[in-house]
């Protein structure tokens, strides 16, 4: 008995079915595929029509760009945290959860590594690899080794320290170590394996 597939993605079919679920393609006029085509050719034939990043033509983001894209983030931060600290952080609040000593500026430094943590893993984890001044700059955080997505801890190591002023230290011991060719300018990028890359 022969299965049947998709003729454009190589998807694997219901029966009777109009158009493919995957692709859309239309299937009226769609042919059974024989008991020689195996699980291996349709899964490589799905593997070809998928967009992936070749070893070969990836471009690692220099400095500047990336620099850029920090600077646009930090001003979304920025602009997300005094909103919130206004909220939170002012005085005619009775009681603040977040301000327990009253108005000490030096009280609201975990509230602001978590807004900007939060902002840089969930843009990262959740769009591709790509916060707004990423996209500003046609840039993207993948995986090191396969050059797609990271997995989601890797990004949470990965900003651990992008929020803070720690952010300095992390580019001074990472270019002291070596970025080596994939520009991993940062020590916690070389320790969560991730690269960026410029999109095209």
């Amino acid at each position: 008995m022969s299965s049947k597939f998709c003729p454009k993605c190589g998807s694997e079919l219901e029966p009777n079915s109009r158009y493919c679920v995957s692709c859309g393609a239309d299937l009226a006029t769609r042919k059974e595929i024989v008991d020689t085509t195996t699980y291996e050719d349709v899964t490589k034939k799905k593997v070809e029509g998928t967009a992936k990043i070749s070893p070969k033509n990836v471009e690692y983001a220099d400095f500047w760009p990336r620099l850029i894209a920090l600077i646009i983030d930090g001003i979304i931060i920025g602009i997300i945290g005094s909103s919130l600290s206004w909220i939170f952080f002012t005085p005619w609040v009775p009681f603040n959860i977040f301000d327990p000593f009253g108005g000490w500026w030096y009280v609201s430094f975990p509230f602001d590594w978590v807004i900007g943590f939060i902002y840089f893993w969930a843009t990262d984890n959740y769009n591709n690899g790509q916060s707004v001044g990423k996209m500003a700059m046609n840039l993207r955080t993948v995986d090191a080794n396969t050059l797609g997505p990271a997995p989601s801890g890797n990004y949470a190591v990965n900003n651990i320290l992008k929020p803070s002023a720690l952010i300095i230290l992390d580019f001074i011991i990472g270019i002291l170590k070596g970025s080596g060719e994939k520009n991993q300018y940062r020590i916690m990028q070389q320790v969560s394996e991730t690269v960026v890359i410029r999109t095209k």
